[in-house]
């Protein structure tokens, strides 16, 4: 009877490596395939995009003006500017609104091979600048500014850019509608691929974009950002 117990100890000692190794076994096969199901992964892209009015516009109003006398010139440009604000100002912009830039005089007889074939010693080039939110009164104008100014013999061009600065009032919302398309996405993904969608891995968000509609209608903006998102597949 004695010498049955170390042989029944020895048993029992055997069996439970023997468990031990199984449990450890089924633990090894549970976390590779776990672990395998975490390489499954689907990388996909939400897109938002809206239209938005400009709510800004930046409006340039640029001439040049010519002469030999430099004194002359710039008596000229004074005269010019103030027929310019006097236009917008009577037209209904503020005194606040217009900016009368530093205008740039250039001597050209200074970087001339021959002076003698130059007509006009001096120029000057001059900007006037309306920042302004009345988009409408902009669009009237630009439309009779110039010819204004040539009966009064002044040659001016004009560019208008329009700008939207209401960027970070639209922000969460288009970031959560790129989120909510590109989720959309990864579940078409994988009911097609049968499986399921698990927890997001990685994210990553894009420049936002604002760009004119079209060349027609640049006071209208297109707002855009593209959103990547990646997926576990269960």
């Amino acid at each position: 009877m004695g010498k049955n117990i170390p042989f029944k100890k020895n048993m029992i000692q055997g069996g439970s490596i023997v468990l031990a190794a199984l449990v450890l076994g089924l633990c090894l096969v549970w976390t590779v395939k776990t672990l395998k199901s975490y390489d499954d992964t689907v990388k996909v892209r939400g897109l938002c995009e809206k239209e938005v009015p400009a709510d800004r516009v930046v409006w340039r109003i640029t001439y040049s003006e010519k002469n030999n006398d430099l004194a002359a010139l710039r008596t000229t440009i004074r005269q010019n500017n103030d027929i310019i604000v006097k236009l917008l100002v009577d037209a209904g912009f503020s005194t606040q609104e217009v900016k009368v830039g530093n205008a740039n005089y250039d001597d050209r007889y200074s970087w001339a091979n021959n002076t003698s074939q130059i007509s006009y010693r001096y120029q000057a080039n001059q900007t006037v600048t309306v920042f302004t939110q009345n988009l409408d009164l902009v669009r009237k104008m630009q439309q009779t500014l110039e010819t204004d100014l040539v009966n009064r013999n002044i040659l001016a061009n004009s560019y208008a850019d329009y700008q939207y600065l209401g960027l970070n009032d639209i922000k969460p919302s288009m970031i959560a509608e790129s989120l909510e398309n590109a989720r959309t996405a990864a579940d078409e993904f994988a009911k097609n691929s049968h499986s399921r969608i698990g927890k997001m891995r990685t994210a990553s968000q894009g420049y936002f974009e604002v760009e004119d509609l079209d060349e027609n209608t640049p006071q209208v903006k297109k707002v855009r950002v593209v959103t990547t998102v990646e997926y576990y597949l269960k």
